[in-house]
């Protein structure tokens, strides 16, 4: 392609790339700055609202959802250093083991909780552990534990279900990646006149997704109404 080729491409880029962190998830959608021009399989800093982390770069991508008011998308910041691509390999791992020992360490302290993720960022000395339990958890032996394990300040968050099936990855019945693991940047309310107004059936196990929950895509595929009362009067 020629030279005035790449650059018409370029000025008509969205500024989202999809950014690949694991090779067990498709990757999230970052901001991309203007003057930063992206390759294919090439590793960048990401900035995120808990800290650095350093992903392969997969590919431009146009705005699918619109973003929550407020929430702000990860950042493409530079190109990674070999340094960075170490380090980035290295948290990786203990990241890997820190997760598989907070599990093991939760069924052995009776905890009825289930850790989902652990996030060590390359900037900030501490360790952001997700969690999914349906009840208040006195984890504060297990913190303690974690800490002195891995030499830095840990923090547990809960999520919910749809929040664990979004981390976890997967397939839907579609046979195609999770929506939530893909393009989706937040969750929108989904509701049963969804599936009504589609005239699905009302198995849940049909219209239930990997967490639980109605399907995502109902939402997806309900007509938006143009008067105030039409969905009501559509249901």
């Amino acid at each position: 392609m020629s030279a005035n080729g790449v650059a018409a491409v370029t000025a008509s880029l969205p500024g989202l790339a999809r950014v690949c962190f694991s090779r067990d998830l498709p990757g999230s959608a970052c901001a991309i700055p203007a003057d930063l021009s992206l390759e294919r399989q090439r590793h960048y800093v990401v900035a995120t609202t808990d800290g650095e982390r350093v992903g392969e770069f997969v590919r431009y991508e146009l705005p699918v959802l619109r973003t929550r008011a407020g929430a702000a998308l990860p950042r493409v910041v530079r190109p990674a250093s070999d340094v960075e691509k170490d380090r980035a390999g290295r948290l990786a791992q203990s990241e890997h083991d820190t997760l598989v020992y907070c599990r093991q360490r939760a069924r052995e302290l009776n905890l009825a909780m289930r850790p989902v993720s652990v996030f060590m960022p390359l900037d900030r000395e501490h360790a952001v552990i997700t969690f999914a339990a349906e009840e208040r958890i006195d984890f504060r032996a297990l913190l303690r534990e974690l800490g002195r394990r891995t030499g830095r300040r840990v923090e547990f968050r809960q999520v919910g279900v749809r929040d664990q099936a979004k981390t976890s990855g997967g397939w839907g019945p579609c046979g195609r990646v999770l929506c939530c693991s893909t393009f989706m940047n937040r969750f929108n309310s989904v509701t049963i006149r969804m599936a009504k107004a589609q005239r699905l059936s009302l198995n849940p196990s049909r219209i239930s997704g990997m967490c639980g929950r109605l399907m995502c895509c109902l939402a997806h595929e309900a007509q938006a109404p143009t008067r105030p009362g039409e969905a009501e009067a559509a249901s």
